[in-house]
Formats: C-alpha cells, sequence, structure tokens
C-alpha cells in the first residue's frame, strides 16, 4: 500500500505555467521598451504618439510595472509551484484593472480587444493559481 500522497500536477498545469512565464515576460518587455525609450525612439513616432507617451501619469506607468512584474513573479511561481504565486496573480490583476481601466477610457477606447485578452488572461491565471493551491499542487 503507498500512503503517501501524491500531489503531482498534471502535464497541463506545466503546459500553462509554461506559457504564463512567457505572457509575462513580453509584458515586461513592453514595460521596458516603453520606459526607456530614447528621444530617436520618440522621433520615429507619429505627433500623437509622441504627446500621448509625453503625457501618461506616474500612477498608469506603475500600474503598468507592477501587473507586469507581478505577473510574471506569479508565473516564475507556478513553475516553482510556491503558493505565493496567487498572491502575486492578484495584485497583478488589480493593477491590470487600473491599467486597462485608463487605456479603454483615455487612451483607446475603440481598441477594447487587447484590453479584455489582458484582463481575461489575468483573471485566468488569478483562478487557475487557486485552484493549483486547492489541490495542493503549490507549497
Amino acid at each position: 500500500m503507498n500512503f503517501s500522497a501524491s500531489n503531482k500536477p498534471p502535464v497541463y498545469f506545466w503546459v500553462i505555467s509554461i506559457i504564463a512565464v512567457l505572457w509575462n515576460a513580453f509584458g515586461v518587455f513592453n514595460y521596458l521598451m516603453q520606459a526607456y525609450m530614447t528621444q530617436e525612439d520618440l522621433d520615429q513616432l507619429s505627433k500623437t504618439d509622441q504627446n500621448l507617451y509625453a503625457n501618461l501619469p506616474s500612477w498608469y506607468i506603475g500600474a503598468f510595472a507592477i501587473a507586469v512584474f507581478a505577473g510574471l513573479l506569479g508565473a516564475i511561481s507556478l513553475v516553482l509551484r510556491k503558493r505565493w504565486a496567487y498572491s502575486f496573480f492578484v495584485v497583478s490583476l488589480l493593477a491590470v484593472g487600473l491599467q486597462q481601466l485608463y487605456i479603454v477610457t483615455e487612451i483607446y477606447p475603440r481598441d477594447i480587444f487587447l484590453s479584455l485578452t489582458i484582463i481575461v488572461v489575468s483573471t485566468f491565471l488569478v483562478w487557475f493559481s487557486r485552484r493549483a493551491l486547492a489541490r495542493q499542487w503549490l507549497k
């Protein structure tokens, strides 16, 4: 008889975890590209986009940073099977909500598809990490 409980996650856990790392790493890359945009990069943009980047509020930039870095830490925590993945994903979702609300209401009100996709993925990662906790896949 085997009395040891096996909390080995299924294959789909690993697939989702790796996709989450890639998704959030792409978000960090986008943030860093925006945060470290040089004047030469700005000059190549249209005047409308130059004004957009020049007038972004600092709280938006902070929310963007929190969303992507907390998301990446949450995804890495999933791969490492650590229970704090859930907390990171919750923080990321809250920051994503603020960020996307600003984008949809102030910047690109007609371009809602990407904003909704980001919100859906963030919500899914919160749900998935909570489920992984309940099934004791995270320690």
